[in-house]
């Protein structure tokens, strides 16, 4: 890491990889009960599910420590990713919740965080450097013609 200041890139990475890692430690120590608020089941260890998130939590936080390239890269890559994780969760959620070790639709509460994931992730990895002008010598003021 270089001892300069850190890209959006990879404050992103540092965090949603943190975020990704944490989620799947909790769901190990919560287990298949999971929590619950009210009736809503909030987050619950299955294996699929918590596997997925150790491996996206491992590598976004890897792309923090390897660099601004690396982190622009796999921001894309989970984005991408998450783009179809959040299409079948919301239009096909029985299936997404069956496939991903519920016994029945994909609980609401995972659906808002691969939709933010997936926002945060194409943000940081295909519009934030138009967003904040990163990367970029200054552009020359236009000129009029007249």
């Amino acid at each position: 890491m270089s001892g300069g200041k850190w890209s959006i890139v990879r404050v992103y990475a540092l965090v949603f990889g943190i975020a990704y890692v944490a989620v799947a430690a909790v769901e190990i120590l919560l287990g298949s009960g999971g929590y619950k608020v009210g009736s809503q089941l909030i987050l619950k260890a299955t294996p699929a599910q918590t596997t997925i998130h150790a491996l996206v939590g491992i590598a976004v936080l890897g792309s923090f420590f390897a660099g601004d390239a690396a982190a622009k890269l796999v921001a894309r890559a989970v984005g991408i990713v998450f783009v179809a994780v959040s299409a079948l969760g919301i239009f096909a959620r029985t299936f997404t919740g069956k496939l991903l070790g519920f016994h029945g639709a994909l609980p609401w509460s995972y659906n808002v965080v691969h939709l933010l994931t997936m926002a945060a992730a194409l943000f940081a990895g295909f519009a934030v450097e138009k967003a904040y002008h990163q990367g970029r010598a200054p552009s020359a003021p236009r000129q009029s013609m007249a």
